[in-house]
């Protein structure tokens, strides 16, 4: 095969490719945020130490909070699809002002009381908060219940709102072929619509013009689950930061 071959034959893969992937985003559905109701919180499904109550998810947070405390020194974290809000608490007892958003009514009514007014109802991919006005913005196991086309919308939000870095954790597609390839998982949760491939998410966070800190991601992924991302701001004028940084610093 002649170079010119190899290169048609090659650009088709591709075209092919974006074909299949645009053909399954156009066939997802959103999940409705009634879906996320006190059922989906303590449902059979839930059992084995999995359940939304303060004591449960203190056992399952175990070093996180402590973590992110230590990994990220927050002044203010904004947690963007934070459920009933127990990562908030557990930081709030650190010391840190957090708050957070979540689009199920429900988030707010199983909250512990002490956090109900720190969380905001909205829509994840629409958030109604400030450009850059938090330090840190935590989007954890939320992205696997978007559409391709709301996680895209989702990681411009999350990284708009932040003026340092984003600390994300998702379940990610377990045997891709190709880079836009992306699967369900609904023998674990009936709303897990999306498991993207992890270079494809990371794209969307480069785009967004962050830069990976896989440094910060090995002392995050204490457990070893291969889900986390962590992304921080590039400066304004990378090019030129660069030129001006002294040698060695």
């Amino acid at each position: 095969m002649s170079h010119a071959q190899s290169a048609s034959s090659a650009k088709e893969k591709l075209e092919a490719m974006v074909a299949r992937f645009e053909e399954a985003v156009a066939t997802q559905r959103p999940v409705s945020p009634e879906h996320y109701d006190d059922e989906y919180f303590s449902a059979d499904w839930r059992e084995g130490g999995n359940r939304y109550e303060l004591e449960t998810r203190r056992q399952i947070e175990a070093r996180n909070p402590q973590l992110i405390a230590e990994v990220f020194r927050p002044r203010c974290v904004l947690d963007v699809g934070c459920g009933p809000g127990f990562l908030i608490y557990f930081l709030r007892e650190l010391g840190i002002d957090a708050q957070g958003v979540d689009f199920s009514p429900q988030s707010t009514a199983l909250a512990p009381p002490e956090v109900r007014d720190r969380i905001a109802l909205g829509d994840v991919a629409n958030l109604d908060v400030e450009d850059q006005s938090r330090d840190l913005v935590i989007c954890r196991e939320v992205i696997e219940h978007l559409t391709v086309l709301q996680v895209r919308q989702t990681v411009a939000e999350i990284c708009r709102v932040s003026s340092r870095f984003v600390y994300v954790t998702t379940r990610f597609h377990p045997d891709p072929v190709e880079l836009l390839d992306f699967t369900t998982q609904f023998d674990v949760d009936p709303t897990h619509i999306t498991l993207l491939t992890k270079p494809f998410l990371r794209c969307l966070f480069v785009l967004e013009g962050f830069r990976r800190r896989g440094d910060l991601e090995d002392r995050m992924d204490w457990a070893r689950k291969d889900r986390v991302l962590i992304y921080e701001r590039m400066p304004a004028n990378p090019g030129r930061a660069a030129t001006e940084r002294r040698p060695g610093s």
